[in-house]
């Protein structure tokens, strides 16, 4: 098996801002895998080149088949989650290819029903704001992002024109009795869920916020991987699970099945990102609650195609793996 990596740069349509930043390009990874004339792709945000190098060496003379023993070999290796991550994508698209199947049927999670997508809203001024949620009305899910200036009021102005579900990503913004505040704001113009509203890393300040919400809250940046959901246990009604943030596709599903088992409602997530990354998490959609699966749709030339939203509804590829093709784009033709 033979490892080729590149990095692409996608631009947004328009700026996207957070509590943290303002995003308008999007720079990724992207890792092939070749072996006995299939490709497999993979992603990640930020993936280190040289990371990305040293894991090709313990690649070679491996199978797609077998694919746990090849990420033990990262994991002692101490590969990082990113690049980790980006392999265990283009294992996953191979193994799927090897055998004929697409990536969710092969899991045996063909069939099930999957919840409706949200769209998220970046911070804006209340004009835009209601003038985005105008277009957006028929959309059954909404994500409001907010910043530690919020004091929840803006869901009000996003509910006065639009009916559908709200939830809203707080990105570690306030303390615990701001937090406090803003979800009693929140709860007034019916938000069904919070994420992270305090800072990461105070697992005993989001119990306190959790403990005293009338809102659900979730953890986000909270939730790195599986080891991470024991430790939320009892602190949140629920964890958002990220590709990159736990290291791919096989650390995901044991993240779930640990949530499950802890009570623990499940949401998966992604960066903003291509469809590349976006399609291989929608393999799990099956599996889950809340879906937040948007981080591909505001991309100018997506150098990869792959899983269509329609106001809410995700549609995942019948092909073999992922399912992700790569565009012209990609390839750098026009």
């Amino acid at each position: 098996m033979r490892l080729t990596h590149r990095t692409v740069a996608v631009a947004l349509e328009e700026p996207f801002v957070s509590n943290t930043d303002v995003t308008t390009e999007v720079r990724q990874s992207v890792v092939e895998l070749a072996w006995e004339g299939l490709t497999g792709y993979g992603t990640a945000r930020g993936g280190d080149p040289a990371e990305l190098d040293a894991c090709a060496p313990l690649l070679a003379g491996a199978s797609p088949y077998e694919l746990r023993r090849v990420l033990c070999l990262l994991a002692a290796a101490g590969a990082g989650r990113a690049a980790t991550s980006a392999v265990d994508m283009a294992l996953h698209d191979l193994l799927g290819k090897a055998t004929g199947q697409p990536l969710h049927r092969l899991l045996g999670l063909a069939g099930l029903p999957s919840a409706p997508t949200a769209l998220s809203i970046g911070a804006c001024p209340d004009g835009e704001l209601t003038a985005r949620a105008r277009e957006l009305g028929d959309w059954p899910v909404l994500k409001l992002k907010l910043t530690p200036e919020d004091d929840g009021s803006r869901a009000g102005v996003l509910r006065s024109v639009y009916a559908g579900r709200i939830r809203v990503d707080g990105n570690g913004s306030w303390s615990p009795d701001q937090a406090l505040r803003v979800a009693e704001e929140l709860h007034r113009h019916g938000v069904e869920l919070l994420e992270q509203p305090v800072a990461p890393g105070a697992l005993d300040d989001l119990r306190y916020v959790h403990e005293r919400s009338p809102v659900p809250v979730f953890a986000d940046e909270d939730c790195a991987g599986p080891e991470d959901v024991l430790r939320l246990r009892g602190r949140v009604s629920g964890v958002n699970i990220k590709l990159i943030r736990c290291g791919g596709l096989l650390r995901a599903r044991e993240a779930i099945t640990l949530a499950r088992g802890c009570g623990l409602g499940v949401m998966l997530g992604c960066k903003l990102e291509s469809a590349l990354g976006v399609t291989a998490m929608a393999q799990l959609a099956g599996l889950a609650d809340h879906l937040d699966l948007d981080g591909h749709l505001g991309l100018v030339d997506d150098p990869f195609s792959g899983a269509t939203v329609d106001r809410g509804v995700l549609t995942v590829p019948g092909s073999p793996g992922i399912g992700a093709t790569a565009n012209r784009t990609y390839y750098g033709e026009d």
